[in-house]
């Protein structure tokens, strides 16, 4: 994925890096915008990853998180995806606790799929 968007950047100002969301390689308050498209479902630790994007965020700064936040996927709680924040009220304590205190929700895609928008 990363090679592919290398090829079309034609942007000197962008850069691409490949690293885990619970360890991001830049310096604290690096950036006005974090987004997350769909993997926040496949982060190891979603909290510790939710707490990397607080610290590389300037304090007026913003982050755009998309993924799976539904009712409908409770039931994939009870078995396979216990650890997983899938609602969103799983969501907002991960990212109360990551220090995100404003959040609006949006429903751009479907049933199951939610965006928030956070600040600090």
């Amino acid at each position: 994925m990363i090679a592919l968007a290398k090829s079309m950047a034609n942007d000197l100002r962008l850069s691409f890096s490949e690293s885990l969301a619970e360890n991001l390689p830049y310096p604290d308050k690096s950036f006005n915008l974090v987004v997350s498209s769909t993997s926040f479902d496949h982060w190891e630790d979603q909290g510790a990853g939710l707490g990397e994007c607080a610290r590389v965020l300037k304090s007026s700064g913003h982050l755009v998180l998309t993924d799976l936040f539904s009712p409908l996927l409770v039931p994939t709680l009870l078995f396979a995806r216990r650890d997983r924040a899938r609602t969103r009220h799983r969501a907002e304590v991960l990212l109360r606790a990551a220090g995100f205190r404003t959040m609006a929700w949006h429903s751009p895609y479907s049933l199951i799929i939610s965006t928030v928008v956070a600040s600090q």
